[in-house]
């Protein structure tokens, strides 16, 4: 079902290609109601039940945790050209990002086979000082060594003052 965001592909325009990646995760996930993609919010149920709680999933009941799927595999899915290009991720990915769980080069080696690398490259220069730890910094070397062949980045509009940290208040 179409989304009411564009995709990564199109804020960039860079059509989508054919994942065999993204289909088998297709098959993992289970229907959503309305205009959500189900893939998009497989991933980010994957994320919060992995204890990255930076994204809101509209469905009541999460789904179970798939141990085989990786932090790496749950970026990749959430960057590539088919995700939709919602703001809510980005502060998701940004969490993971930092954790240190992340393996930079499997995450950039599957961003390569998935043409994730200029949203990833776009992401992690968006990130603002304060935010930006030695993973983030690791990542944003190897992304400058190894600059991603689609470079054009996605017309999105986000502020990044929305990816720093503030206390909670209540």
């Amino acid at each position: 079902m179409k989304s009411t965001y564009p995709t990564y592909g199109e804020a960039a325009r860079q059509p989508a290609h054919r994942s065999l990646f993204r289909e088998a995760l297709a098959r993992r996930a289970r229907p959503t109601v309305g205009d959500a993609d189900p893939v998009h919010e497989y991933l980010i149920d994957q994320a919060n039940l992995q204890g990255f709680h930076g994204a809101y999933s509209g469905r009541d009941d999460l789904c179970t945790l798939d141990a085989t799927l990786t932090l790496e595999e749950i970026i990749v899915g959430l960057l590539q050209p088919h995700a939709p290009a919602e703001g809510r991720v980005l502060k998701l990915v940004v969490r993971m990002l930092q954790s240190g769980q992340v393996d930079p080069d499997r995450l950039l080696f599957l961003a390569r086979r998935e043409i994730a690398t200029g949203v990833l490259a776009w992401l992690v220069d968006l990130i603002p000082a304060p935010e930006r730890n030695e993973h983030v910094e690791r990542l944003g070397a190897l992304l400058r060594r190894h600059p991603p062949r689609h470079a054009r980045p996605p017309n999105v509009r986000y502020d990044p003052r929305r990816l720093v940290r503030r206390p909670c208040l209540r």
